[in-house]
């Protein structure tokens, strides 16, 4: 059954961290609770580079979650712009047949 996937890159200033961190438990235990995927990533070089992973069952499940949970489609602005030339957008990508 193909998967599918949505990434957000973000940067979060060293000032905004803690109130990042607190927020992403509690997006992530929403993604959990609704069947979801949460994960978050920060840069090895950079960390105030994160990139957001959401991830579903299929693609009608992706478009749910980000337009129905208030927790994944909320925008971040306010806490964490993403830096210059970023969208903070979500990408969308969905999975191969075959592919686990």
């Amino acid at each position: 059954m193909p998967r599918a996937l949505a990434i957000r890159r973000l940067s979060v200033a060293a000032a905004e961290r803690a109130g990042y961190l607190a927020r992403l438990a509690e997006r992530t235990a929403s993604a959990r609770a609704c069947g979801h995927h949460l994960w978050a990533f920060a840069g090895a070089d950079d960390a105030e580079q994160v990139v957001e992973f959401v991830e579903t069952r299929d693609r009608a499940a992706l478009a749910t979650a980000l337009a129905q949970d208030q927790l994944l489609a909320e925008s971040l602005d306010f806490r964490a712009a993403p830096a210059a030339g970023e969208s903070g957008d979500w990408a969308i990508f969905v999975g191969l047949p075959g592919a686990s």
